[in-house]
């Protein structure tokens, strides 16, 4: 009896010691991704308004103290003499998750590593409740090991529990916590605690409701846990009502920065057209949740992935969840997995229009694996329920390791911790005075301050002046970025990252640099490559010639 006691504890041990050794090594010296690190900044970057040279707030203002709301990252936040405090990282996301990091970081490592280390721990706090869950909606042990062990080894999870996405793990976690709650009969206490865990979810990332809304009504409405509508009421009440009155309080009293406010890049003219995109998007989630791969290792090594064996697998699962829900022999993981599913794919379509947004199926990923582990269950023979579980692990090792092994060979210049690395200390070397450094692309804001020690004369980040398309206004921009800053020190990416297109075209903001230096009387004198972990290029320094 004490030996049967003894072994949930065992396992947990054992998925949190595989977690921790897949995770942690490493985890402070990959590339660094603006979006991760800029909410942890000391300071908000020094960022180039889209037109001309103007400053972003808080930088437009000789007093930057006090509340400030700007267009970058985080978008509203408060400015202190020792740091900068977030509140919203943006408009639909709080920075909730974030401050995780800003407490724990300190204490797990200096700098980077610290805050990517807060996420390895927040991705343990995911595993144990998958475990948890697992076993509160009926599944084994062995199976409940087996789902959050899938987790483990997710690339999904093993990318993001390595990097600074406190707000976005923070929501999964606290979605985990909601569901857990909900699959015991609701007390008045149990609904108010219920009710805190769903309304921190939101605030941590109010898109999480697109797949935490469907499961966690179908488990209120279950018929065993169905005790009237006032507890659960009074849950999803108050998990409503704590995000949107926050949210209302602070838009009232602290106006966010212009289109940074929620919803305000929703074109609901659009919204039945998009609704059309609503079949591309599951399947693009489906291809997802079976193999982050087929997303995860174009980004970070440019190898191509075929989608068609991991849609095959999710629209399996996906299919044989339906025709047992039908048949009233799906187990809880199926039909919470279904209805996340759809919910997902519609509210996907809707909020991006674009099938490769692939964003909120990251939250799917733990429904999924609960969905297979009560196909497995239903198998007759025990035995070929384990076979099929021990290949269905191997795969994802598999996977789990090829996304390892891409990341010895890095292509991507945002995921390039070595080339970011011997960029700044190149920078570092020829001692950067006040403007001297300008940077071009999206990617490159938070880099240089994360690999550097806090410094008086931080970079001009230029992305937003130079991201308009047409080169000659391109041009225009650099002449009056070269006429207003001594820019002796131009930043360039000339490695593929997919997530440069929307932002900026890196050849052509060269081209425009080169076709602008006459006119400012410059030249480049110098020019610096960095590659990648690959060996292929990476980014570049430009050194120019001083203003005349």
């Amino acid at each position: 009896m004490k030996l049967a006691r003894l072994a949930a504890p065992a396992l947990l041990v054992g998925l949190a010691a595989v977690h921790l050794a897949l995770a942690w090594p490493g985890a402070g010296e990959r590339g660094v991704i603006a979006e991760e690190i800029t909410p942890y900044l000391p300071r908000h970057p020094v960022v180039l308004a889209g037109d001309g040279v103007r400053l972003l707030p808080p930088h437009d203002q000789p007093d930057r103290r006090g509340w400030v709301s700007t267009a970058q990252w985080p978008q509203l936040a408060y400015v202190g003499d020792a740091r900068t405090w977030p509140l919203f990282i943006k408009g639909h996301q709080s920075a909730l998750g974030t401050y995780a990091g800003l407490a724990a970081a300190p204490a797990l490592g200096d700098g980077v590593a610290g805050v990517r280390r807060s996420s390895v721990v927040l991705g343990l706090a995911l595993v144990a409740l998958v475990f948890a869950l697992a076993r509160r909606l009926g599944l084994g042990l062995a199976l409940a090991g087996a789902a959050a062990l899938a987790c483990v080894l997710s690339p999904g999870l093993f990318f993001f529990a390595r990097t600074g996405y406190g707000f976005e793990l923070a929501s999964r976690v606290a979605m985990l916590a909601a569901l857990v709650l909900a699959t015991r009969p609701l007390t008045v206490a149990r609904s108010l605690a219920l009710g805190l865990v769903l309304a921190a979810a939101i605030l941590c990332r109010a898109t999480i409701a697109a797949t935490l809304l469907p499961a966690l009504l179908l488990l209120l409405a279950h018929p065993e846990r169905r005790d009237g509508l006032r507890r659960p009421g009074l849950a999803l009440g108050l998990g409503a009502a704590i995000p949107l009155l926050f949210a209302l309080a602070v838009q009232l009293a602290l106006p966010l920065h212009a289109g940074t406010a929620p919803a305000a890049k929703l074109p609901l003219a659009d919204l039945a057209q998009r609704t059309a995109t609503a079949p591309a998007t599951l399947a693009a989630q489906l291809a997802w949740v079976a193999d982050p791969d087929t997303v995860l290792l174009p980004l970070v090594a440019d190898l191509s992935r075929a989608p068609l064996p991991g849609l095959v697998l999710g629209t399996a699962v996906l299919a044989l969840a339906l025709a047992r829900w039908w048949r009233a022999r799906a187990g809880d993981g199926e039909c919470l997995f279904v209805a996340a599913a759809l919910g997902n794919a519609l509210f996907g379509a809707w909020l991006y229009g674009d099938p490769q947004q692939f964003q909120l199926g990251m939250a799917l990923e733990p429904l999924f694996v609960l969905a297979v582990a009560h196909q497995l269950q239903s198998l007759r023979s025990p035995r070929f329920a384990a076979l099929a579980a021990c290949a269905l692990l191997t795969a994802r090792a598999w996977q789990c390791g090829a996304l390892l092994s891409a990341e010895q060979a890095v292509t991507n210049p945002m995921l390039s911790g070595a080339a970011q690395r011997r960029l700044t200390a190149a920078l570092a070397a020829r001692h950067p005075g006040e403007g001297d450094i300008v940077t071009t692309t999206y990617n490159h804001v938070g880099m240089l301050e994360a690999w550097a020690p806090q410094s008086p004369h931080p970079p001009i980040h230029a992305y937003r002046a130079l991201r308009r398309g047409d080169d000659a206004a391109t041009v225009s921009a650099w002449r009056e970025i070269l006429h207003t800053y001594p820019a002796r020190f131009v930043v360039l990416s000339t490695g593929p990252n997919l997530f440069d297109g929307p932002f900026t075209d890196n050849a052509a903001t060269e081209r425009a640099l080169v076709s602008a230096l006459p006119a400012a009387g410059r030249t480049i004198v110098a020019r610096h490559e960095f590659p990648c972990e690959s060996g292929r290029p990476c980014l570049a320094l430009l050194e120019l010639s001083p203003r005349p």
